[in-house]
């Protein structure tokens, strides 16, 4: 890093922003986890699980409950593998037990506000505490750091999740993103040739570094770029979250800038879980920050689970916890000479992208923000277009629902993609999963007019 960059990290963003206070120093300890040995890095790692087993069951009475049903003393736990006579915890227990899973060592004055992730199920109310935030905007800007992204380097977020920005910012706001936090968004819930066209002209003046982007609004941006023939900038490097990543996309995206191309795993209730390295294989578990079980699942053909126990969100203990997101078989180590594990490839999170008459795209995953949190009364649903204008909303209903929960989330669906769509809605008692174990939100059976890799997604069209 430059001392432009250190100085960023260690005097400027602290001073501006108190979220960020301590991030040189944490910068610095993620980099010592990099370069400690194996077995030390092993070591510390079941330290930072040993801490916070005892915190969740000295400060959380639903926690000292599942331990003591488990059989599992935080005082005598020696090993990881010990953590698996615990099962999992599931979005519906947080749902239901939010208050007990809650340590009372924080009063709700000292936790911010956040929710879970939503591309299945309902989001869930979360509480995380200031140490917990400063930690994982440290670990992002970590993992940054292996795509090339140094604290202070610009950042163009081509981003869906509408609840990561001002929809209509101030210029305030917008001056001091721009300028402290070095970053600008692209809305990518409506995609049209007029839309990412504004996209590339705010590219252009912008010049980022980086490119953050979902993958399949970006792969869709790509081909866009590529056919217009016109000039638009090239970062050092793109990273793609978010959604699985496939072949297909990865194509057409390093055609159109011809850099690095990265992957990023993360989830709302953890930040960032895993992230390639600058090799490009493989993505590598931070062991600082979570703690990973993977589970068979029935049936799934060696597909397995993850099942993530937060080291860092002492305000809400997550032990355990089931993200809904499944991997592939064993993946080989990376050669980078970072001594943590690398984790299977994503074999969920893959979502369609929806095609409207006036020839609009929108991916289906800028819905998880505007479908899923009008509805509590839904435990789960599922979207899919059978054609232009015929669409299928499939439902779970959750406790207490009633018919009239629908309303809202019908009214929300024509103000987002026209009153001329026709909707079919229909309650289902579960919503199956697909062969990579993964339960998916939305489903387009309209093939694209031109075959595009951008809606190459895996199941689409069957």
């Amino acid at each position: 890093m430059t001392l432009w960059n250190q100085a960023y990290a260690s005097v400027v963003l602290p001073l501006l922003d108190s979220n960020y206070q301590g991030l040189g120093r944490r910068l610095r300890e993620y980099e010592r986890w990099e370069q400690a040995p194996a077995a030390q890095v092993e070591e510390w790692h079941l330290q930072a699980l040993q801490r916070m087993l005892r915190h969740a069951y000295a400060t959380c009475a639903f926690y000292r409950r599942r331990f003591d049903e488990a059989g599992l003393d935080p005082e005598r736990f020696g090993h990881v593998d010990e953590l698996r006579r615990l099962p999992a915890l599931t979005r519906v227990e947080l749902r239901d037990h939010g208050d007990e899973i809650r340590s009372r060592r924080y009063a709700p004055a000292q936790l911010r506000p956040a929710a879970s992730g939503g591309t299945t199920d309902t989001p869930v109310p979360l509480w995380r505490d200031l140490e917990c935030l400063r930690a994982r905007h440290a670990l992002q800007q970590t993992l940054g750091l292996w795509a090339g992204l140094r604290p202070g380097d610009k950042v163009f977020n081509l981003w869906g999740a509408r609840s990561d920005f001002a929809e209509n910012p101030s210029w305030r706001w917008r001056t001091y993103e721009q300028m402290v936090l070095r970053r600008t968004w692209a809305p990518i819930s409506y995609l049209t040739p007029e839309v990412m066209e504004r996209h590339r002209l705010a590219l252009n003046r912008f010049r980022p570094r980086i490119i953050n982007a979902y993958p399949t609004p970006l792969a869709l941006w790509s081909e866009f770029l590529l056919a217009s023939g016109r000039e638009y900038h090239r970062p050092h490097a793109i990273i793609a979250t978010a959604e699985a990543l496939l072949p297909a996309q990865r194509r057409v995206i390093e055609q159109a800038f011809g850099c690095p191309l990265l992957e990023h795993y993360g989830a709302r209730e953890f930040g960032m879980i895993a992230a390639q390295c600058e090799r490009q294989a493989g993505l590598h578990l931070h062991p600082a920050a979570v703690h990973v079980d993977l589970e068979a699942v029935d049936g799934g053909g060696g597909v397995r689970e993850l099942l993530v126990t937060d080291l860092n969100g002492y305000g809400m203990p997550l032990i355990r916890y089931r993200v809904n997101d499944c991997v592939g078989p064993e993946t080989a180590a990376c050669g980078c000479g970072r001594p943590f594990a690398v984790l299977p490839a994503i074999a969920g999170r893959a979502t369609d992208v929806f095609r409207l008459a006036n020839g609009a795209l929108v991916p289906g995953v800028s819905l998880t923000n505007r479908v899923l949190q009008v509805v509590p009364g839904l435990a789960k649903t599922q979207i899919i277009q059978e054609a232009l204008g015929e669409f299928r909303l499939r439902y779970v209903p959750g406790p207490g629902f009633t018919g009239a929960d629908l309303q809202p989330l019908q009214r929300k669906l024509a103000q987002f993609l026209g009153d001329d769509v026709h909707w079919m809605l229909e309650p289902v008692a579960e919503i199956p999963r697909e062969a990579s174990g993964k339960t998916r939100f939305c489903i387009c059976r309209v093939p694209p007019p031109d075959g595009g890799a951008a809606a190459a997604r895996g199941g689409c069209g069957a």
